[in-house]
């Protein structure tokens, strides 16, 4: 402020978030304990606390994933659901 602007005014807010906030935990408790245990280690936002992309593949929450063709499959499965399912109002299938 003392140099006119508010600190950060150049950025969007969400990226002051990130960088200030505490990683997102997962709320339900539906989650495996292995599933968890990866989201936490990929969003450590000390790098060097971090593990690298080497050592995320293999954790066992990777290592223990089905073939990719089971995977895909249930994808695909799903996505037919969603799509024929009545749609509420705002709602739809955002593709990524």
């Amino acid at each position: 402020m003392a140099e006119g602007q508010e600190p950060y005014a150049g950025q969007y807010p969400v990226e002051h978030l990130i960088r200030e906030a505490q990683p997102p935990k997962l709320r339900s408790k539906t989650w495996s304990q292995s599933f968890v245990s990866f989201l936490e280690s990929c969003l450590t936002k000390d790098p060097s606390e971090r593990g690298s992309a080497e050592e995320l593949l293999q954790h066992p929450f990777i290592k223990e994933l089905p073939p990719k063709k089971i995977i895909r499959a249930e994808i695909e499965e799903h996505l037919r659901a969603l799509q024929n399912r009545p749609a509420k109002k705002g709602e739809g299938i955002h593709y990524i």
